[in-house]
């Protein structure tokens, strides 16, 4: 494991940080459900190599999925004949402000290799700081700069970290409470808020989960969206084919996928998907399956695709890469 992926053992001895923590406690189940959260992936999930592919077939599993053609200045061209594979996400990114993101990589419950890197310049610089886990499958950023992390050590069982500003130190591992994320040994599981394991998406894999103070939504394999308020029930949410990534706030899901007339990764709302909101221009030959990620919060945006972070415009129309973005 890399010097920038190893996470802080031992006992913490610092009365301030214990302190911390449990004071932090008191505002986890307020804070579990964020829509500042992105999830990662089921670490130990195999993951597929780069393929040149048609898009997935048509959505199952009775929810209707309207004809997915690609699409370029809003109207509805035909679906691109190279696609990047949709697979459970290999990275995360958390969208503070318009200075401020999270971006990490999600690494392995066996293998480790988990990575946090955070910028506070709009992307130009990125600095690393102290993975949580070997494998972290989410990360949400409170308001006050304070963070929790869900995520697993060689033995593939889900804890819950929290952590003091810009995460300079996690407090200890303890039992994951109610919330939402991945589960790092399935990837067609999710933890829920009701303290649940659930599939949303059947046998198939969860490509990504969103979260908002109110519920969540899976992004199938299949592009199916999955809706639960508490992960007892899921219902369809509609269907985006090729869906990469998803970004879930209180009044609008964003998908990303592949578009005819955008070199690289298009950005769609999801009750819209057959028109793209922007385009991420980016040579798709650099980024594997499980590279694309995506987040929204207060209106800013932010997109990974591969080595590459981007940043939109306020109506979402212009992504720009931010510089730095592969230190």
């Amino acid at each position: 494991m890399s010097p920038l992926g190893r996470r802080l053992r031992g006992h913490l001895g610092l009365a301030a940080l214990a302190a911390f923590v449990v004071a932090d406690v008191v505002l986890v189940a307020l804070a579990l459900g964020s829509t500042a959260a992105t999830p990662g992936s089921a670490g130990s999930a195999p993951r597929p190599s780069p393929a040149t592919t048609t898009s997935p077939g048509p959505a199952a599993g009775g929810d209707p999925a309207a004809s997915q053609g690609a699409v370029t200045g809003g109207t509805q061209t035909p679906t691109p004949s190279f696609s990047l594979v949709p697979a459970p996400l290999d990275v995360g990114v958390v969208a503070v402000d318009v200075d401020t993101a999270w971006r990490f990589v999600v690494g392995d419950c066996a293998k480790g290799g988990s990575t946090v890197t955070i910028t506070r310049d709009g992307g130009r610089t990125w600095e690393p700081m102290v993975a949580p886990f070997d494998t972290t499958v989410r990360i949400r950023v409170r308001d006050t700069g304070g963070a929790f992390a869900i995520g697993s050590d060689d033995s593939c069982t889900p804890r819950f970290r929290l952590a003091a500003k810009d995460a300079t130190t996690w407090g200890s591992p303890m039992p994951v409470p109610g919330a939402w994320y991945r589960d790092p040994s399935d990837p067609a599981a999710v933890g829920t808020a009701a303290g649940t394991r659930a599939k949303p998406c059947g046998d198939s894999a969860v490509i990504d989960l969103g979260v908002t103070d109110h519920s969540a939504e899976a992004l199938c394999a299949d592009g199916r969206l999955r809706r639960s308020e508490t992960g007892e029930t899921w219902t369809g949410g509609g269907a985006v084919e090729g869906g990469l990534a998803l970004a879930s706030t209180a009044t609008r899901t964003l998908v990303a996928r592949m578009a005819d007339g955008c070199t690289g990764v298009a950005v769609v709302d999801a009750t819209s998907p057959d028109t793209a909101l922007g385009c991420a221009e980016v040579d798709l030959a650099t980024v594997e399956p499980g590279q694309v990620a995506l987040a929204e919060r207060n209106g800013q945006a932010w997109l990974v695709a591969g080595d590459t972070v981007f940043q939109s415009s306020a109506d979402l129309s212009e992504w720009t890469a931010a510089t730095g973005s592969s230190d």
